[in-house]
C-alpha cells in the first residue's frame, strides 16, 4: 500500500471553477517570509492581505491568508501570485494542519481537475515538500510563540 505522502499527482487548475483560494472559510496559515514575500511581489502592505488569528484552544496567533483571496484574477482564474504564493496554497489538495501536524487530503474540491499518475509520469507528490513543509511548521510555530 502506497502512503499518501507518495501519491503522485497533478492538477488541472487552470479549468477549476470551484477555486479553492476564493472560499472564504479555510485558513490558509502563512510565515513572516511568505507574507514578505508575497508584500514585495505584489506591492501591498501586510495588512491588505493578512489576517491575525488566535487558536481558541492554545491563544497563540498565527497570519493567515485573508480570504476570499485577492491575488485571485476574477477575469482569468489565475493567481497572481502564483511563483511566490504560500506553501499552503503550493500544496492544495493537500493541507498541512499547523494545529497538528497532520497533513489531510481534499480531492473533492479539485474534482475532475485531479489526475493520480505513476511514479514516472508528471506530477508532484507530498513526499517531494516534506522538509519543505517541516521547515515551514517550524517557523510558523516559532512566530506564534514569540507573538504570544
Amino acid at each position: 500500500m502506497q502512503a499518501l505522502k507518495e501519491l503522485k499527482i497533478k492538477t488541472d487548475c487552470a479549468k477549476c471553477i470551484h477555486k479553492c483560494c476564493s472560499e472564504p472559510y479555510d485558513w490558509v496559515y502563512m510565515t513572516k517570509k511568505e507574507i514578505s514575500r508575497i508584500s514585495i511581489i505584489s506591492g501591498l502592505p501586510k495588512d491588505k492581505f493578512v489576517v491575525k488569528r488566535r487558536n481558541a484552544h492554545t491563544g497563540y496567533v498565527f497570519n493567515t491568508l485573508n480570504l476570499p483571496c485577492r491575488f485571485l484574477d476574477s477575469k482569468s482564474g489565475n493567481c497572481t501570485i502564483y511563483e511566490s504564493r504560500p506553501l499552503v496554497c503550493r500544496l492544495f489538495p493537500f493541507y498541512p494542519e499547523p494545529l497538528t501536524g497532520q497533513v489531510t487530503f481534499l480531492p473533492a474540491q479539485c474534482g475532475s481537475n485531479l489526475y493520480f499518475v505513476s511514479p514516472e509520469d508528471m506530477g508532484w507528490s507530498l513526499s517531494e515538500f516534506e522538509q519543505e513543509t517541516y521547515q515551514w511548521l517550524t517557523d510558523l510555530w516559532n512566530e506564534a510563540i514569540v507573538d504570544y
